[in-house]
Parts: C-alpha cells; structure tokens; sequence
C-alpha cells in the first residue's frame, strides 16, 4: 500500500531567490507599509542565509526520504487558470508537465513584469507527474463529495505550471527528479475555500493514498505564505498571525490551525488593507487572500498529519517584502 513519508511546508516568496543586497533597493520601487521596520543589508544577508539554511533542511530531509512522488499543495496566480474559470480545488493528472523553475520574466521587482525568461535547461524544468495516484485521488475525493476539477494537460503552456510547485523545488529538488502530483487550492481570489474546507479535504487525501494498492512512497509539500500582502501600500506584517500558526503546526493542531486561519477570516486585522488585498480584484471577498492565502496550502499540508508535532525548522520576519518566511516538516507521519 502507498505510504506518507514526509511532509514538508515552506514559503516561497521571490526575495528567496534574489539577492539579498539588493532587498532594500527593491523595498523603494513598490509600496511597503511604514509599520514595517526597516534592515540593514548585513541583516538582510543574514536573513537570506537563515532561509537557505532551512530549505538545505527540507532538501536533505526529501532526499533521506526517498520519496517516489511528490503531492504539492499550492495555488494558481493567473498561470494556468484565469477569471474565464477559477476551480476552488484541481488536480494535475496528466503524464507530465512543464514550467519556470523560478521567475518567468526579468526585473529585480517581484510582482512587477519585465520581458519573458528565454526558456533553458537553467530556467525551464520538465517534469514527470503521477497520473496513476492523480486519477485514484480524483475518483475516490469525487466520490467522498468533494467536487475535485482535474486536467490532463497545461491549459497555458507558454507559461507552465504556476511558482507555487516548482519554485520550491528548484532549492529542495534541484534536479526535478521526482514525478510531482500538483494540488491546486485557490488560495489568491475570493470566494476561496474555508480553511476547515481545506482541513477536510487534506485528511481525505491522506486516507486515499494510504488506500492506493501500490508499493508507493509519498512526500507532501504545502507551499506559500505565510503573512504577506504584496504590493499592499497598507500591509504590515502581521507576527501574531504567524506565531498562531506556527503554534497549532508544533502542537500538531491541524483543526485548531484551520480555525486560527478562519477567525482571522472573519474580522481581518488593519495589516491586510482593503479592496483587492483581501479578495483578489473580484470583489468577492470570503475569507484571506492574497498572499496570505497561501496559508491553506499549509493548512492542506498539516491536516494529512493532524495530531502529529511539527519541527519548525524556521521563522523569518522579512519586512522588505513583507513576508512571514517559514519552513517545517513531519518525518515518518
């Protein structure tokens, strides 16, 4: 039978990939709460460390692991779907899939488009999926009544598959060796799914997996978050937010994570700003969007090992962005 291995949540904002020196140059060029405390480039660099540290972390802990697929929880930003249909939660079935490994255009500026990247071997991964457990997941969610959407191939290929599945990977997967089995969770735009919707979602996924008749070792990877609003002139970072669920992950409180997420939702503090910020442009505000959102995709992650104490490996509070930056991880859940 098909086994979890390991699960893994990280954050994957653009200042992990960019150099560090450059950090408070980029701060100037977009807007950033005056709240935010301002780092001196030495702290910046220190900051930028701490965070390859801990990704070098989660890569030694997926590669101890051995895994066979990986299962990525995370969330699409106009990449592959778009306002023409935004499914709540999608399934990448098909055989294999393609994508930036980190930026797919040019300019030091996160959120900010410059020219698209020339697609090389260093900035283009090709990457097997799982359609065999895709299709098992599929069947067996649909048929305990989460209405799942699937595809079957890249609707957007010029772009690939979004940041949110292969950033990552570039830092703990480097050779994109593994087949990835992407798990969407609209996390960006308003209406998303509740937290606890996601809770549900990702215990059922761990029942079916270990209910796959295959000899087949799992990773999981909740990727995103956690606190940030980008480009949000209002936006502070909100610790408290952050402190809150990285408690219930080190209890192993998957539901009371869910529902620290969820009160949040429901009286969303002066740090998420308004309009857009909290839904996306679509006027239809239901719950924390924005980047902040992608909490779900952690949230997705830790209800697989509900009841179980996470390591965290990491909390860095990079005001530059801003952005609560983390990483944790189960072993042998």
């Amino acid at each position: 039978m098909a086994k979890i291995v390991l699960v893994e949540t990280c954050s994957h904002t653009p200042f992990l990939w960019t150099d560090p020196m450059l950090w408070n140059e980029i701060r100037r060029l977009r807007p950033n709460s005056e709240k935010n405390p301002w780092t001196t480039d030495e702290e910046n660099v220190q900051q930028y460390a701490r965070a390859q540290a801990a990704f070098g972390v989660l890569r030694d802990k997926l590669e101890a692991a051995k895994p066979d697929v990986i299962l990525v929880f995370g969330d699409d930003q106009i990449e592959q779907f778009d306002f023409s249909l935004f499914p709540p939660f999608a399934i990448f079935a098909g055989e294999n899939f393609e994508g930036y490994k980190v930026f797919p255009r040019t300019g030091i500026v996160p959120g900010q488009r410059g020219d698209w990247v020339e697609k090389t071997p260093e900035t283009w991964a090709k990457v097997n999926g799982h359609p065999e457990l895709a299709k098992h997941l599929l069947k067996n969610l649909v048929k305990n009544e989460f209405d799942v959407s699937f595809m079957l191939e890249e609707h957007n290929k010029e772009h690939g598959v979004g940041h949110a599945f292969l950033r990552p990977m570039s830092y703990i997967l480097p050779k994109y060796d593994v087949p990835i089995l992407p798990f969407y969770i609209n996390c960006f735009y308003g209406p998303q799914p509740t937290a606890n919707r996601v809770y549900q979602i990702g215990r059922s996924v761990r029942a079916i997996i270990e209910d796959f008749d295959k000899d087949l070792r799992v990773a999981v990877l909740g990727s995103g978050g956690l606190w940030h609003t980008p480009g949000n002139p209002e936006g502070w970072l909100n610790e408290d937010f952050d402190s809150g669920v990285l408690d219930n992950i080190q209890s192993g409180d998957a539901k009371g994570l869910a529902d620290h997420f969820d009160r949040e939702s429901e009286n969303p503090p002066e740090a998420y700003g308004n309009g857009k910020w909290v839904d996306g442009g679509t006027g239809m505000y239901l719950g924390l969007g924005s980047g902040t959102g992608e909490t779900r995709n952690w949230v997705a992650a830790a209800s697989m090992v509900d009841g179980i104490p996470g390591t965290v490996v990491d909390y860095i509070p990079v005001y530059a962005s801003p952005c609560g930056v983390s990483f944790a991880y189960w072993e042998n859940p």
